[in-house]
């Protein structure tokens, strides 16, 4: 049996956005059948049984795409810090975020995994690539992410952030093939609910890892036909700790370590030079902006459009911050404007890092099929979004309601797969109440462990 999402004002996105009002979607299976005004659409609908799904007054678009976020980062929140507050970057990682990941056990990266992906659901967010820490649990811990990503229903890729922290490299090495070579298996692509899992190979950044563990994360990479997912050039110790070590800036010892390339994305870039920059734009490797924290932890802003100007692919993530990508834009819309002072920037820009670039990174990276567009053939992830717009809404100016007044909308109905998530803002299948009970029951005692 069908969806039929019929009245809305159906935004296309895609190379050419288009704005139809009185619009319908149908979705068959996990993919969209037919896109088009209500009476088109119906008359080439061959099931009666379909599911209705009414969108008048909402806006229909595709689901949105967070490429990097921090899954595990959940039971941090609220969390107190013992000592003195963290005065720079790398004390935020050695007080909090290092204690946090060799605390985390399986129960805890499973629970703390099911809390930001039903925000995903609530805002939207239908597609995520993760990078994962959990030092104290390496082996069989991106099985917990992979669980918790099936029962919610978000597609998600899924990495270890690989360290050579408490001397964990090779066992982070050996969790990664051992994930890869599991969904990568055709027993589990038939199994992965129509392909919402696929995987990547990750690195925590340059000043935690070895020449030889990099390399062999690039071995492992190529044997998989997979890119390399991993922090760079955060704040100034990581480029520090480069030029000390090897003699090189961070990217120039990525490139050549073989870590670049069109199926990799290197996260954040806050003090990459003009050289990384076109080396980037050279190897067509992806950069993933999160100016939220990039904020939070006071490191700085990344010049993305400088890198856009260059012609880098910059995409948008959250860093675990939040599962909101359309606060995410904004943001980074606000910063850009702030940081260039100019009132005539990032207008474009920010909107296309979310909505053009981040399915463009997902397409490189995953096999999952084609996201972000409401066209025939695309993977039915859509939402409805209430929205009555005060001021007429059409193709020219669709950023503008984006920027000013969807980003401020609520989310009413959350589809995935072809799977409705969120329907009149109710989640269907989630049992939120308990699995948020026993989450806190579980940061309980993992706060008194730290």
């Amino acid at each position: 049996m069908g969806i039929l999402i019929e009245k809305g004002t159906v935004i296309t996105l895609g190379k050419e956005i288009k704005v139809i009002q009185d619009g319908a979607v149908y979705i068959e299976g996990n993919a969209i059948k037919e896109v088009g005004k209500i009476e088109e659409v119906k008359s080439k609908v061959q099931s009666p049984k379909a599911k209705v799904i009414d969108a008048k007054g909402k806006i229909v678009m595709p689901g949105l795409i967070n490429t990097h976020h921090h899954l595990y980062s959940t039971f941090a929140r609220g969390m107190a810090i013992p000592g003195e507050p963290a005065k720079n970057f790398v004390e935020i990682l050695e007080k909090l975020w290092w204690p946090l990941d060799k605390t985390l056990n399986k129960e805890d990266i499973y629970y703390s995994a099911l809390i930001p992906l039903i925000e995903c659901v609530r805002n939207g967010t239908t597609t995520i690539i993760d990078h994962h820490e959990s030092q104290a649990y390496q082996l069989g811990g991106l099985d917990e992410l992979e669980k918790a990503a099936k029962e919610i229903g978000i597609r998600s890729c899924l990495c270890l952030g690989i360290s050579d922290r408490y001397d964990k490299g090779k066992e982070g090495l050996k969790e990664s093939e051992r994930f890869l070579k599991k969904v990568q298996s055709p027993k589990s692509k038939v199994q992965s609910q129509d392909n919402l899992i696929s995987g990547m190979v990750g690195l925590h950044a340059s000043f935690t890892v070895n020449d030889d563990t990099v390399e062999k994360a690039v071995e492992l990479a190529r044997k998989y036909d997979v890119g390399i997912h991993v922090h760079c050039a955060e704040d100034k110790a990581d480029e520090e700790d480069s030029v000390k070590k090897y003699g090189k800036r961070v990217v120039e010892r990525f490139k050549d370590k073989g870590v670049l390339g069109p199926k990799s994305i290197l996260v954040h870039g806050v003090h990459l030079d003009g050289k990384e920059m076109d080396i980037l734009k050279e190897t067509e490797t992806n950069l993933v902006h999160n100016p939220e924290s990039n904020m939070n932890n006071a490191v700085g802003w990344a010049d993305v459009l400088k890198m856009l100007e260059k012609g880098v692919m910059v995409g948008l993530g959250t860093d675990g911050m939040s599962s909101d990508m359309l606060s995410q834009m904004r943001c980074a819309y606000l910063i850009a404007r702030n940081e260039r002072k100019d009132p005539r920037v990032a207008f474009m820009e920010a909107p296309k890092m979310l909505l053009e670039n981040n399915p463009e990174i997902v397409s490189q990276v995953a096999s999952f099929g084609k996201l972000g567009e409401i066209s025939v053939g695309s993977l039915a992830d859509v939402i409805l979004i209430d929205y009555l717009p005060p001021t007429p809404l059409n193709e020219n100016n669709f950023l503008g309601h984006l920027i000013f007044g969807l980003v401020d909308a609520t989310i009413d109905t959350t589809i995935v797969n072809g799977k409705i998530l969120m329907k009149n803002k109710s989640l269907v299948g989630i049992n939120e109440e308990k699995i948020t009970a026993k989450s806190r029951e579980l940061a309980q005692k993992l706060w008194s462990r730290f």
